[in-house]
């Protein structure tokens, strides 16, 4: 951090200053606290799992033993991890819990020949519905552990028990804010494709034309960019601290996740692959970045007019435009039902393969070009870095649920698993109202910097506000759930 220091640790410019000219973390100690996010998932199913298969008839994941020990299993490695404080004590006592759980899950009756056909899959292609999407829990916990983690780390940056490492770069580097906010967008890629997936009725496969796309993005775009505006006079009004090199001058995060469902159905009818698309998107862009003046200009350009004000939030949209496309294409593999369990399997393979590209992309840009990431203007590097890291991380929650599923009698291959089975109780509520429960973190986040001198909490203190926090985000979308009520 550069420049003269601020001498009072309560003033808005302390608290700007503080945030600037990070240089982030290694990708090593990333991908370390972050692998917390997989342990967790597998200890959750195996110890459901277990339970099921002790007593099937009785099993209800409904109870309140189970909520707590969902807010101990998935709320509690992030409060750690995210924290810098015993990270291999949490990552060695998720593993041991997850073998030990996993050990009690019985093993499935020997087939007398091996090579004979799965009894399952008979079950599983008598289920099958063309066009239907199923829930699938390995995709359900994978976005809403997306979500708690970005709500988390918003607030408690401004802590100083969390470590700046953490917090975003400045302009180039890597840090878990910085792959939060790409695996945010990634993530609603993944189950946003689910509205472009060809519908079949009466046997017929229907599409939804470019108009008719166009139209629904734009009623979608519509109350987030409301709320964009809104954040920006708030923030404006109580002279809130902002970090003007994040997004820009009046620009924020909201406008950028308002603008996706506009541009989407433009990037889609351009071409039918969206890995090409997404690639030459940001192929054109890194070029303009590296071989014109644009660089520079984005860079280090005077904030005379609103374009250059805000050219950070402007041309990073581009990066984001293209994070998403690549998180449909993944969906477009993952989402819809598989015909058979073989087919299921192949999926592993696919979705292995997508990370390989993915994974070789960033290191040809990355150690061959030598173009270093860069989460301000979501360059190349980035969009890579973070469509790998995030097709890698559902691979493993895939892999995971293909291991303990496994387990499972023929008739619940696909269908009829009891309630709680699929995914934990605050894991399907904060994904029926996914944008309402970010909304109330910001809102809260706010709040709690205005009541609250947040840099002179200590620890403790600290991390109690984080654990109310927390559960008051969590608190909507549980009542929401119960209510049956979708917002958004």
């Amino acid at each position: 951090m550069a420049g003269t220091i601020p001498i009072d640790p309560t003033s808005k410019e302390y608290k700007e200053w503080r945030v600037t000219d990070l240089e982030g973390s290694s990708m090593t100690e990333i991908h370390l606290v972050l692998s917390t996010v997989a342990l967790s998932f597998w200890c959750w199913k195996c110890k459901t799992a277990a339970e099921f298969h002790h007593d099937p008839i009785r099993f209800n994941g409904r109870t309140w033993s189970h909520f707590v020990f969902e807010c101990v299993v998935f709320l509690a490695p992030m409060f750690l991890a995210l924290t810098g404080r015993h990270l291999y004590t949490v990552i060695t006592v998720l593993v041991c819990m997850g073998v030990y759980y996993r050990k009690q899950i019985p093993d499935p009756p020997r087939r007398p020949d091996k090579w004979a056909p799965d009894p399952r899959d008979d079950e599983f292609k008598k289920s099958y519905v063309p066009g239907k999407v199923t829930p699938k829990s390995y995709l359900s916990i994978y976005r809403a552990e997306m979500m708690l983690l970005t709500c988390f780390c918003i607030l408690a940056v401004d802590f100083e028990l969390f470590p700046l490492r953490f917090a975003k770069v400045e302009t180039f580097g890597t840090s878990i804010m910085d792959l939060g906010v790409g695996s945010f967008v990634f993530s609603a890629g993944v189950v946003g494709v689910k509205a472009f997936l060809p519908r079949h009725v009466n046997g017929k496969v229907v599409t939804t034309s470019l108009w008719h796309q166009l139209k629904a993005g734009l009623w979608t775009a519509l109350p987030i960019l409301v709320l964009g505006a809104a954040r920006l006079l708030l923030t404006e009004s109580v002279d809130y601290q902002k970090h003007t090199s994040e997004y820009g001058t009046h620009w924020n995060f909201f406008f950028t996740l308002g603008l996706l469902p506009i541009f989407v159905p433009l990037g889609i009818s351009a071409y039918s692959n969206l890995r090409v698309t997404s690639a030459a998107l940001l192929i054109i862009y890194q070029a303009l970045y590296s071989l014109t003046t644009l660089g520079e200009w984005l860079e280090g350009a005077d904030r005379t007019d609103l374009l250059s004000a805000n050219r950070e939030g402007v041309f990073s949209f581009v990066g984001y435009l293209a994070i998403f496309l690549l998180g449909m294409s993944l969906g477009h593999e993952v989402l819809p039902d598989a015909l058979s369990l073989e087919a299921r399997r192949m999926r592993l393979v696919s979705v292995l393969g997508t990370w390989v590209t993915a994974f070789i992309s960033y290191m040809l840009l990355n150690f061959v070009l030598g173009i270093a990431p860069s989460r301000r203007f979501a360059n190349a590097p980035y969009c890579f870095w973070v469509a790998g890291f995030n097709t890698a991380m559902l691979w493993i929650f895939m892999l995971i649920e293909e291991d303990v599923d496994s387990k499972l009698p023929p008739m619940l291959s696909r269908n009829g698993r009891p309630a709680g089975y699929n995914a934990p109780l605050i894991v399907e509520a904060v994904n029926m109202n996914s944008l309402t429960t970010f909304l109330v973190a910001n809102i809260l986040t706010g709040l709690v910097n205005m009541q609250i001198e947040t840099l002179l909490c200590g620890t403790s203190k600290a991390m109690a506000v984080l654990a109310a926090y927390m559960l008051l985000v969590l608190l909507p979308a549980l009542l929401l759930f119960r209510a049956r009520m979708r917002l958004r």
